[in-house]
């Protein structure tokens, strides 16, 4: 008996009989099916519905794919023509609707309360409201014109009532918008800007700016879908301290520090007004304490020759840290001629006056508020700090805290209340470009949950009941009526029953969108920009102390401003610049990072002390960070219930501390640098060195299939470098998709990861980045298939290197030979660990792996088959009332067409990087990405022939610049 026919009857009976190995016993599940299903629901078949969610303020429309009923994964909506794909932050928040650690009871003072004693709190607290009692409603930002409608009515009814807004982190365009006024928004037209100047601005991370597939469009060398020669592309300037995903990417790249920043605008401003003004003798620059290098001036004028001589067609950006310079980059922009080209000015309503977080404060302290409702407003106790006060001001009022979790505010607060998931509840929301975007609820409440518009809806009911769907007699919450006139009051369809139903299903509607300011109020606006006097220079208004770092606090890219702390998948994703996952890590310059005592080994456990508080995080060395810089995350510190830690204080706390000091800044000796603790941190170290793509390729062409492959489908994929830039929406977009669990942070640590796709980083000395999403290779001679003892990866007649889970053994020989190290071992059962949490969410139509078996990516097979059953029945849809036998159909006929079938990280990748299909398809887009000269493979001398092709990053640098 050979050993391969051995396995194979350990396999199919030996195992059965309980003498395999302990590692591979399958999970035991029992079914029970339905006694009468609803006639809609087709076990295996999604179900797509049209909702959004808010990021930044912004909604964002999305599909919610469920299965039976649960929703298992969220998809870009198709029809919204804001750009392709999902952020990995909206993807990953699927999560949070099973999270188990969610708040599932009314709290008063910490206890469960009853029925009786809340209904009774909430009469109260209604008749307080119409009695004209001192009331404070605290609120994320947010544009939605429902929220608004609410909030006017409530003020109608008592005009002592209080609004405040709270936000720990600036609004994604909050640093431009504060130089317009507040009944104006902008939005940027990439497809007509050819030159582009970001001011610290990651636009590419969060756009509320524009449209960025026609940023893509305009900066690819071949256009969107490889169709076209591309003369005039878009270049892409960038200043900034910090390494942004959008500074690492663009074509030229200077280092300057937040504190230089405005010195850097107005000699920009300087030297264009002179070259405005036929060319007039330049004025000296101004003596300041921080005056640009010889090497900042050289950049500064070449860039702006270059942003003049594409006058109206260029653009200057600017960074939401920055509100007190907007003036002076509006009138930037003016003196460009991007007004009416580059730049679109749009009518919008004014928002309804609100207060600060200090506003509550002291409106506490007056007694000019008894009652405070914190509705759905994050973590506003942690965040602020203790120095803030807030925690003393709630405990002096009745105050009412909605959230999903138990966390630091709720303890302070009197009364918690649980929050819904925007899965779980009806709302209408605005995109930067008015539209309104509708949220439905796909699922009843999992525990209780309630929408701040619902508190608000029964505050203002005449019964002074809180009515949520749980208990209304119909499950349907009375939200749904306020959000079905609130459309009807915008748009005023003919037929509203028809038009609101179109409008769900559409997921938005165009109709609402703010309407452009004309060219006379363009203009005029424009002039009285010119006009106005720009602010101080100065940056923040206090100098840098004498030998002291600069701090710089930003949104970490992992878990943002704390929302996603508790979301396992964003933490377990490694930062796309530092590689870090499961703990906060800053940047800071190679240079700044060997004076601190650093080594040339990596990364340190650094701590950061100030007179009240200390914060811990990994420091990285980046090439490209300024000089004298740290870059420190904000969102971490207090209880993290997925690690199962109390964190120190994290940034905010540190932040604020910084702010109240006279020079702003840290000293060197206030930060302590440590060796990090051995198998304790997961970090992937940047690699400085050129991506590994040759210098001389040859010419490219797309090889013949092999003998005896299908001569009909052969999928291959192509990823473009040039558009990549490292979010880590494809590796969240596999998970849920492929139902890949969590390891954790010791798993992670010990190299571990299950992830089937991960983004390899390449650095330059100057700070641009080349991100390499790296995957199974679909190897045409695959190495690993010649060393499996059992046959369970195998070679499929489509093209695919496939696995056969109830196959594998374990043996570990396939990662072993795989030079791409694409494969993944599962050490543990880690899905049965991870149950609890993500049992509902799993994908029905992926197997769910168990301990002791390789995984891969498998160009989600799954995908392209349900692409095929989908082309099938339109075609039957076609013969209407014939017997299949009788429908003749030829093979071009049953031949996918290109883009039926899409995997999950190409339908999730927000620059359109990941291009797949039918490689044997003439007019396929990956046929034609695979034809270009700057196509590669990956490894391409070991003669593997692998299905994944990357183009080689194809940069746009001014000539003038590489002299």
């Amino acid at each position: 008996m050979t050993r391969r026919s051995f396995m194979k009857w350990m396999g199919a009976g030996a195992a059965l009989a309980g003498i395999g190995l302990p590692a591979c016993r399958r999970v035991e599940k029992y079914l029970v099916p339905y006694n009468e299903g609803p006639e809609w629901s087709v076990p295996g078949v999604e179900t797509a519905y049209a909702t959004c969610l808010t990021m930044g303020g912004n909604a964002q429309p999305v599909l919610a794919a469920c299965y039976e009923g649960r929703p298992v994964k969220l998809i870009p909506s198709l029809q919204y023509p804001e750009g392709p794909g999902l952020p990995a932050a909206a993807q990953a928040s699927i999560l949070d609707l099973y999270d188990p650690g969610r708040s599932k009871h009314i709290l008063f003072n910490g206890n469960p309360a009853s029925e009786d004693e809340f209904r009774g709190a909430f009469s109260s607290w209604s008749r307080n409201l119409r009695d004209g009692g001192g009331i404070g409603l605290l609120l994320p930002p947010s544009a939605s014109p429902l929220l608004h409608s609410m909030l006017e009515e409530i003020t109608r009814k008592n005009s002592l009532v209080r609004i405040y807004r709270y936000s720990p982190v600036p609004e994604p365009g909050s640093g431009m918008q504060a130089g317009l006024p507040e009944e104006v928004r902008f939005r940027v037209r990439f497809a007509r800007a050819r030159r582009i100047l970001s001011l610290d601005c990651d636009f590419l991370h969060q756009n509320p700016y524009g449209n960025t597939r026609d940023f893509i469009a305009s900066r690819s060398p071949e256009g969107l879908y490889y169709k076209e020669e591309n003369r005039n592309r878009t270049r892409l300037y960038a200043v900034e301290g910090r390494v942004s995903l959008t500074g690492a990417h663009a074509d030229h790249r200077l280092p300057v520090p937040p504190a230089r920043l405005a010195f850097f605008l107005e000699e920009l401003f300087r030297y264009l007004s002179s070259k405005k003004n036929s060319g007039q003798t330049l004025p000296p620059p101004r003596r300041t304490d921080h005056p640009l290098t010889e090497r900042e001036l050289n950049w500064l004028r070449h860039c702006a020759d270059d942003l003049f001589s594409h006058s109206g067609e260029s653009v200057i950006l600017l960074g939401d840290n920055h509100p007190e310079l907007s003036g002076i980059v509006w009138k930037l922009n003016c003196l460009l001629g991007s007004m009416g080209t580059c730049i679109q000015l749009l009518k919008a309503p004014r928002p309804t006056p609100y207060g600060t977080l200090d506003d509550l404060v002291r409106d506490i302290r007056g007694k000019k508020v008894e009652i405070v409702f914190l509705l759905d407003a994050g973590n506003p106790v942690l965040d602020s700090g203790h120095s803030s006060g807030l925690s003393e001001a709630l405990n002096r009022v009745e105050s009412i805290h909605l959230g999903m979790y138990e966390d630091e505010t709720s303890r302070v607060c009197r009364w918690h209340l649980p929050a819904a998931h925007f899965l779980e509840s009806w709302g209408v929301e605005r995109d930067y470009r008015g539209r309104f975007c509708y949220r439905q609820p796909v699922i009843l409440p999992l525990y209780g949950g309630i929408s701040p518009e619902e508190v608000l809806s029964g505050l203002l009911s005449s019964k002074g009941h809180l009515s949520t769907a749980d208990n209304s007699p119909t499950h349907l919450s009375p939200v749904y009526h306020r959000a079905r006139k609130c459309f009807e009051r915008a748009v005023n369809p003919e037929n509203k029953t028809a038009a609101w139903a179109q409008a769900l299903q559409r997921g938005y509607s165009e109709e609402t969108a703010y309407a452009p300011l004309s060219p006379q109020e363009e203009t005029a606006l424009g002039t009285a920009m010119m006009q106005t006097p720009a602010a101080p220079f100065g940056g923040h208004g206090k100098k840098l102390g004498t030998g002291m770092l600069e701090l710089q606090f930003r949104a970490d890219y992992s878990i943002g401003d704390g929302r996603w702390k508790r979301n396992a998948w964003m933490q377990e994703c490694p930062d796309p610049i530092t590689g870090v996952s499961w703990a906060a890590s800053a940047q800071v310059s190679p240079a700044t990072f060997l004076r601190l005592g650093g080594s040339d080994s990596g990364p340190m456990h650094c701590t950061l002390t100030a007179p009240a508080t200390q914060m811990e995080v990994i420091l990285c060395p980046i090439p490209g960070v300024a000089d004298n810089l740290i870059i420190l995350p904000l969102g971490y510190g207090g209880i993290n219930h997925v690690a199962e830690r109390q964190e120190n204080s994290g940034g905010y706390e540190l932040r604020r501390q910084v702010e109240k000091t006279e020079a702003y800044g840290i000293a060197p000796e206030q930060i302590a640098l440590a060796a990090l603790r051995e198998r304790t941190e997961a970090i992937q170290s940047p690699v400085v060195q050129p991506a590994p793509f040759s210098l001389h390729p040859g010419p490219s062409r797309v090889p013949p299939p092999p003998p005896g492959a299908d001569a009909v489908y052969q999928w291959k994929m192509a990823i473009d470098t040039s558009r990549c830039i490292g979010c880590n929406a494809c590796m969240i977009a596999c998970r849920a998709e492929n139902n890949i669990p969590v390891v954790g942070r010791d798993q992670m640590a010990r190299g571990r990861a299950l992830d089937w796709i991960r983004i390899d980083r390449y650095f330059t000395e100057e700070g641009t980045l080349t991100s390499i999403p790296v995957a199974c290779q679909q190897c045409g001679k695959a190495p690993c298939e010649s060393v499996c003892p059992v046959n369970a990866t195998v070679h499929t007649a489509e093209g695919l290197n496939a696995m056969v889970y109830a196959r594998c053994w374990g043996t570990r020989y396939c990662a072993t030979n795989c030079p791409y190290k694409a494969r993944r071992f599962n050490f543990f059962d880690y899905a049965k660990a991870s149950e609890q949490a993500t049992r509902l969410q799993r994908n029905p139509n992926v197997t769910v792996r168990s301990r002791g078996v390789m995984e891969k990516c498998t160009y989600c097979v799954q995908m392209v088959e349900r692409a095929k059953i989908r082309h099938k029945s339109r075609l039957m849809k076609e013969h209407p009332g014939q017997p299949s036998t009788s429908i003749h159909v030829t093979a071009q006929d049953m031949l996918l067409p290109d883009g039926a079938a899409q995997t999950a990280c190409q339908l999730a990748c927000p620059m359109g990087a990941i291009t797949f299909g039918n490689v044997l398809d003439p007019a396929a887009a990956v046929f034609r990405a695979k034809s270009l000269p700057r196509h590669q493979d990956l490894l391409s001398c070991l003669g593997t022939s692998p299905g994944t092709g990357y183009l080689v990053p194809a940069r746009n640098p001014n000539p003038a610049m590489e002299k």
